[in-house]
């Protein structure tokens, strides 16, 4: 277990980046981000002491899927996957902790109430298609400026040299 202190901006991971560490906050706040190419870093959820983040993709072995940074100054606990293991064998009774988050994630998620955790997991699938298509989006709109000037350019020097054969054609 480490112990991270961090002050308000500084970031803990980037989308993409290997995950073989789960967070819990002791002091502070962390938010979870997406960062869009057009408007930048959106907030998806801020989390306060004993919270447990980063724990999704330590199971599924995938990289990051958001940046998690400091919204103030922070305290963290950091567990690499292997000292996650033997704690949680070792010491079950410590593992109470570090499950609470994600017990009450799966709650959510999962409940008796099948209307409503249904509800909740297509509003999840919603949120996440829809960061997905708005990311796909900005990054086409951004692509496609860059090939309509291409397209723009020889329109704009085909324009005076129309015009100007029209006069040489016809100056009669």
């Amino acid at each position: 277990m480490e112990r991270l202190k961090l002050g308000a901006g500084d970031y803990i991971y980037r989308a993409g980046e290997c995950s073989n560490v789960v967070y819990l906050v002791r002091k502070g706040s962390v938010q979870l981000t997406t960062v869009y190419p057009e408007t930048g870093e959106g907030v998806d959820s801020t989390h306060g002491p004993g919270h447990v983040f980063g724990e999704s993709e330590l199971v599924d072995g995938k990289p990051r899927n958001c940046n998690a940074r400091a919204a103030a100054e922070a305290e963290l606990f950091a567990f690499e996957r292997e000292e996650l293991i033997d704690l949680l064998f070792q010491h079950p009774e410590k593992s109470l902790v570090l499950g609470r988050s994600v017990f009450d994630r799966l709650k959510d998620l999962f409940g008796n109430d099948t209307l409503e955790s249904d509800l909740e997991q297509l509003r999840q699938e919603v949120q996440q298609n829809i960061r997905q298509a708005v990311v796909a989006h900005e990054s086409r709109v951004v692509r496609s400026h860059n090939g309509m000037a291409a397209m723009i350019l020889p329109i704009v020097l085909l324009i005076p040299l129309a015009f100007g054969a029209y006069w040489w054609f016809h100056r009669a």
